[in-house]
């Protein structure tokens, strides 16, 4: 591995930490707020299953699906015609400047993002200037990135609604023994949720290191070789990274989506994070790079639709939703500019 790679390789483990500490409450947070597990166990359990389930499942069913998608937003001929390994460097340098520098900037400022949008609209950004707009997949950016900023909230929303609409309409039947299935179920729910959402974050970081490998002389043609021949070395450290991310931030965060959008009982907590665990797997499937926190966040709306539409906080969350909006055309242009100024100061970077 190159010294390029390796620097590389090293951003985007520490973004996927990022993510790790800045979204890995989402998946406990509303077992929490439901008071079905206490908050150590909740984050402890998670933690576990986002270090072990895409260690798993990139072995076991050889699931790259989100990885892929990442790198192919660039098309794969300009990535072949590509033999500067600097400009492949600095493009992807660039891509991880503006992904770490927008988010410390919408923390620092208390604005609410998406890390996973940031990390793709650097990466857009970037491979405008090294590579031309022509090089770009549009067609999978504008489906599976920026409608997804739409279709995955709206989704989430009615799902969370109409579920928790079937279960109030079915509540005359419970008994109440009902109160422990649900605590036993959510804990369940979460263990699932806290995978898929793993297994979708950290391939957003191998997505990026596969595009090293390539362009930063790892010995491989293409991004689909550079998953075939990924050591398992590489998906333990993305692993371990977003796994201690959320191990150290995540009391930071965990009642902030489970109580300030919408107060939650134990019933409307199970439905939303049921929802959530519905729309994260099948992203993960499909291939589709998704925000954890739309994904929690919107569950949470469409359920508190159900119950009682004003006690939402609905200015909240048009701040969150309007932060959804602009992370990836702000991250865009972060990224077109820094990649602009590196080639610029450094001889040799452009094409």
């Amino acid at each position: 591995m190159s010294a390029y790679a390796i620097v590389i390789l090293v951003l985007a483990v520490a973004y996927t930490f990022y993510m790790g500490y800045s979204d890995g409450s989402n998946a406990v947070a509303t077992c929490v707020a439901s008071h079905s597990l206490k908050p150590y166990t909740a984050i402890v359990v998670s933690a576990i299953c986002k270090f072990v389930t895409p260690l798993l499942l990139c072995y076991l069913i050889d699931s790259y699906n989100v990885a892929v998608t990442v790198a192919s937003l660039i098309d794969g001929a300009a990535l072949a015609g590509s033999d500067n390994v600097l400009t492949g460097f600095l493009f992807l340098l660039s891509t991880m400047i503006s992904a770490l520098l927008w988010s410390g900037v919408s923390a620092a400022f208390n604005v609410p993002n998406s890390t996973s949008h940031t990390l793709l609209g650097g990466l857009v950004g970037a491979g405008i200037v090294t590579f031309g707009t022509a090089a770009i997949d549009w067609s999978a950016v504008g489906i599976k990135v920026i409608l997804m900023v739409f279709l995955a909230p709206a989704i989430c929303t009615a799902l969370g609604f109409l579920l928790e609409k079937l279960v109030f309409a079915l509540s005359g039947y419970f008994t109440r023994s009902v109160e422990k299935v649900l605590k036993g179920a959510q804990v369940l729910n979460m263990t699932v949720l806290s995978g898929a959402i793993s297994l979708n974050n950290t391939q957003k970081g191998l997505g990026v290191y596969l595009l090293a490998a390539v362009l930063c002389g790892g010995g491989f043609s293409d991004t689909s070789a550079a998953a075939d021949g990924l050591p398992v070395w590489i998906v333990i450290l993305f692993c371990a990274a977003i796994a201690s991310g959320l191990l150290l931030g995540g009391f930071r965060l965990i009642y902030a989506i489970g109580k300030k959008l919408f107060a939650l009982n134990l019933m409307q907590s199970y439905v939303a994070q049921t929802a959530s665990m519905t729309v994260s797997v099948l992203s993960t499937v499909l291939g589709i790079p998704i925000s954890t926190g739309q994904v929690m966040t919107s569950s949470i709306i469409g359920v508190g639709m159900a119950q009682r539409v004003t006690g939402v906080r609905w200015l909240r969350f048009i701040k969150i939703f309007t932060g959804w909006v602009i992370t990836f055309p702000v991250a865009m242009g972060v990224g077109a500019a820094i990649c602009a100024l590196l080639n610029a100061i450094i001889p040799g970077g452009s094409l």
